[in-house]
Order: structure tokens, then C-alpha cells, then sequence
């Protein structure tokens, strides 16, 4: 095997013309430098340079074999380079697994920031529900996921970093409509629709504690689609309970909804493994750090 620094020293001495000053950019003594080509040539049993009192010029086998090791060098500096860009977090790839949307609202926004701040890191992203999200992380398919509620897995470091307000789908024209603000105590005796999909579950609790009591439960009906196939379901009754923004084209209207502290809000996390040593996902999470003035646990 070939030595890389016997490849400089040779690309340097053609470069240059000259032993003494290709020694010069190496920092070290001519005749140094000149041994170490000579053993070079020795190695490959080709003599790369003609020798004269005014300096080195490849021979004719020596500038094919110095074409070739230009190429060899330049690829690993490139390799280097590139793998010092992966250590810093700057490059490389970086897997991230969500359930809703990425078309608007914060995961959206730190995607997009991180993308211009990193755009060689390569983000590869999968929707999917909680369960997967999860055995994804444990498995580690995902260096990171972005879902509702703490993950209380061995291993798992769970962070909130936003929440998204929780809306009400309402029938156009439905009087509630002009209820501002729409409280939950509005919406008594109305029959709640709610996916199946993530983060329905959590809707669904949701509900459940706010319009619970001794004797009375809400009436909620459960659909096995995402939000945008939820939202005709309002109407006659029903109103749908979602999260995220309204939309043009939705269905129905989408109302924030209150209760006596204001709107009502549903905490997103970031779970991530604490033996992950991406420096992207890293890089990630001091961003997102910083965005949201939160501090990072140490481990």
C-alpha cells in the first residue's frame, strides 16, 4: 500500500519543478523530501522525475501516474473533508418521524430553518403513528420523533419544545361559529368526532377531562381517517376536533376552543435515544434549543 504523504511529496515536487521548494511547503528538509520520492519510485519500480541541476520534470510513466494520484488525493480530501462536515453535525443525514402535518405550524418552520442553516444534511422523514414512531426510535430507524405526551421508554429522552391549539371543525353556518371565544362549555351536548389516527387518542382524553362529570361523559365518535377526511363528519350534531391551522378548502370552519385559562393547547415533544451520537440530530436539538429558549438535559 502507498503512502498518501509519498503521494504529496511527489504532486508537490511536479507542481514546483522542484525538490526544495516542495520541501518548503512541507516544512521539512530537502533531501527528506527527495529520499521519500526516491523510496516511492523504488515502491512502484518507476522512475517519476528526471533529475538535472535545474530542478524535476515528470517523466513520460510518471505524468500517467501522477494524473492518477491527483485523482486519489483530491478524493481524499474530499472524504476528509466531507467526514470532519459529518462530525461538526453539517452534513450527513438525519431521520425524523412525525404523525400530522409538515405543510404548516412549528415542525414545519424548524424543518425549513434547519434546512438553510444545514442544507448538507440530508433529512429523511416518515409520518407515522405513535407505536411505529416509537419502535423506529428503539430500533434506531429514527434519530428523532415529534409527537404528543412523553415517551416513557427506557433510553428515551422526551423535551417539549411547542403545543398546537386544539380546534373545532363546525358546519358552515353553525351559530357557534360566532361564538368568540368558543368555550367547551359550548359545546355540550354536541357529539364529538375524532380520528383514530395520532394524535386522536389524545383528543380524545382531551374531551373526555373537559366535559366529564359525576354520571355524564361526552359522546365522541371515533373514525378510522386522518383530518382531512375528518372534517365533513361536522354538521347535524357533531362537531370534529382537530389540531393545527385552518386551511383554504377545509370542509368545515376550524375554531380554537377555550377553557378558563385560555386557548387550549396539545404539547408536542421531541423524543430522541440518549445513546444517539449524531452530531446532526445534535445540531438539531441545540437549534431548536435556542429557538425556544429551553436548556438541553445532560447525560
Amino acid at each position: 500500500m502507498i503512502e498518501v504523504h509519498l503521494l504529496r511529496y511527489a504532486l508537490a515536487a511536479a507542481d514546483t519543478g522542484s525538490f526544495s521548494k516542495a520541501a518548503d511547503r512541507f516544512g521539512v528538509k530537502q533531501s527528506t523530501l527527495s529520499k521519500q520520492v526516491h523510496y516511492l519510485e523504488d515502491r512502484i519500480g518507476l522512475a517519476l522525475f528526471r533529475r538535472s541541476t535545474h530542478g524535476v520534470i515528470p517523466t513520460s510513466p510518471g505524468e500517467g501516474f501522477l494524473r492518477k494520484a491527483r485523482n486519489i488525493v483530491a478524493d481524499i480530501d474530499a472524504l476528509d473533508q466531507e467526514c470532519a462536515a459529518i462530525a461538526r453535525g453539517t452534513a450527513g443525514l438525519l431521520r425524523f418521524g412525525f404523525h400530522g402535518s409538515l405543510g404548516s405550524g412549528d415542525l414545519s418552520a424548524v424543518v425549513r430553518d434547519f434546512r438553510a442553516a444545514c442544507p448538507d444534511v440530508e433529512l429523511s422523514a416518515k409520518e407515522r403513528s405513535r407505536t411505529r414512531l416509537l419502535r423506529g426510535l428503539e430500533r434506531d430507524q429514527l434519530d428523532f420523533a415529534v409527537m404528543c405526551g412523553q415517551a416513557e421508554r427506557p433510553g428515551i429522552t422526551s423535551l417539549s419544545f411547542w403545543s398546537e391549539q386544539v380546534m373545532i371543525g363546525l358546519a358552515h353556518g353553525d351559530p357557534l361559529c360566532a361564538r368568540v371565544p368558543l368555550y367547551w362549555t359550548d359545546l355540550r351536548g354536541m357529539t364529538f368526532v375524532i380520528s383514530q389516527v395520532d394524535p386522536g387518542p389524545y383528543l380524545n382524553d382531551l374531551v373526555t377531562s373537559r366535559l366529564s362529570g359525576p354520571g355524564f361523559g361526552p359522546s365522541v365518535r371515533i373514525q378510522d381517517v386522518r383530518r382531512e377526511n375528518l372534517l365533513p363528519f361536522a354538521g347535524n350534531g357533531s362537531v370534529v376536533v382537530t389540531t393545527g391551522v385552518a386551511r383554504d378548502g377545509d370542509a368545515c370552519v376550524l375554531c380554537p376552543v377555550h377553557d378558563a385559562f385560555g386557548p387550549t393547547h396539545l404539547e408536542q415533544a421531541i423524543h430522541w435515544r440518549r445513546d444517539n451520537q449524531s452530531a446532526a440530530l445534535q445540531r438539531f436539538l441545540e437549534m431548536l434549543a435556542k429557538r425556544y429558549g429551553r436548556t438541553l438535559p445532560c447525560h
